[in-house]
């Protein structure tokens, strides 16, 4: 999906009852600039991961020992640092959107706002473990009570997959009844995430145990693996807003982009892609 395809069709379906709805006061919708936000969201992304993958390639270049030491704060595989601050942030964004749809959607009198408000928990509890890693609790337990080595290495992934598994289970229906692109953008996003989540990380941790946590070998495995992680986030986000900007004109508010003119332009015709350069 491309950001310059998301604000062409922004621009091409705010529609001119956008000021009607807001008058009716069911509910003061938000100003959010969403085009605006993706572009941030995929620079940031591309910034953070590159920032990792630079840090990776000083490190191996001029090792630890220096002032710089080991610049762990832009390290992709550990926690409380920039890229792991950066993936819960992204997490909660989807929320955020989550809960936001959840709530026009009851507003408007549409279905599955509990599927709605429910995937948006399932967010807000990703990024809290993103941030305090609850899942690193269960390795060694699960580890040693299932004798696990190789791709279990992070016996983690265990239970975690049998938590996607239950999740996509329950979330299957509703993913069928949303409108064709949204369920394709969302399997999309999901398993680009999943892949690099529970996939890469289950061959990293082959390949640490094989190789040892500092041979190339894992380095590849956990850039790979966090690259796919914060690209899936990315990509979900653009999902949710593609999703929001397809809405009837309603909803216009959430990606109008804060631009007076842009406001007038939507309120002062019925064709707004006409009127909204």
């Amino acid at each position: 999906m491309s950001t310059t395809h998301l604000v062409e069709k922004n621009e091409a379906t705010i529609g001119a009852d956008a000021s009607g709805a807001q008058q009716a006061g069911r509910m003061r919708p938000l100003a959010v600039a969403l085009p605006r936000w993706c572009r941030i969201a995929i620079f940031a992304t591309l910034v953070v991961l590159g920032l990792g993958i630079a840090r990776e390639l000083v490190i191996s270049a001029i090792g630890t020992e220096t002032l710089l030491e080991d610049l762990r704060q832009l390290a992709l595989d550990v926690e409380h640092s920039l890229p792991a601050w950066y993936s819960s942030l992204l997490m909660a964004g989807c929320a955020a959107m989550l809960l936001t749809i959840a709530r026009l959607t009851a507003r408007d009198g549409g279905g599955d706002v509990i599927a709605w408000s429910l995937l948006a928990f399932v967010f807000l509890a990703m990024a809290m473990d993103e941030s305090v890693s609850f899942h690193e609790v269960l390795i060694t337990p699960v580890r040693d009570g299932l004798g696990t080595s190789g791709l279990f290495h992070f016996a983690w992934v265990i239970p975690g997959a049998i938590g996607v598994a239950v999740i996509g289970c329950y979330f299957l229906p509703f993913l069928m009844r949303l409108p064709r692109r949204t369920a394709v953008l969302f399997a999309a996003s999901g398993a680009v995430y999943v892949g690099g989540a529970l996939g890469m990380e289950m061959i990293g941790g082959a390949m640490a145990e094989a190789y040892g946590k500092q041979s190339l070998a894992y380095v590849i495995a956990f850039v790979v693996e966090e690259g796919l992680e914060m690209a899936g986030l990315t990509c979900f986000f653009l999902a949710l807003s593609d999703y929001v900007i397809g809405k009837p004109a309603g909803w216009a508010s959430l990606v109008l982009a804060g631009d007076p003119a842009r406001r007038q332009g939507s309120s002062a015709s019925p064709h707004p892609d006409r009127d909204i350069r």
